[in-house]
């Protein structure tokens, strides 16, 4: 095969034959690595502990409390059923509840 060649061609093959690897300063990694293992230490498990994390967590709990408790008093309030009620389901099951 023959090369053929022209001005274009020769231009940018030159200027890619002029080209220089770019380098850093002496101690531009030894820099680098101190600031990333510095940037590094403080990102480990940090468990909030703002007071503003505090309270509104506290005052959640407190909430669901309190919803929680409101809910068992209706319960109770509503669970509790007659005697007489209560004699006529143990009578269909073949059972007796004593009084007491």
């Amino acid at each position: 095969m023959k090369n053929k060649s022209t001005p274009l061609v020769d231009e940018h093959l030159q200027i890619l034959q002029g080209m220089k690897e770019v380098g850093t300063d002496d101690f531009f990694y030894t820099r680098l690595k101190a600031r990333m293992e510095k940037n590094h230490a403080g990102k480990g498990w940090n468990f909030p502990v703002k007071p503003v994390w505090v309270v509104s967590t506290m005052l959640l709990l407190l909430v669901i409390n309190v919803f929680m408790l409101s809910q068992q008093g209706r319960s109770k309030q509503m669970a509790i059923p007659s005697n007489a009620s209560l004699q006529s389901f143990a009578q269909s099951y073949d059972q007796a509840i004593p009084s007491y």
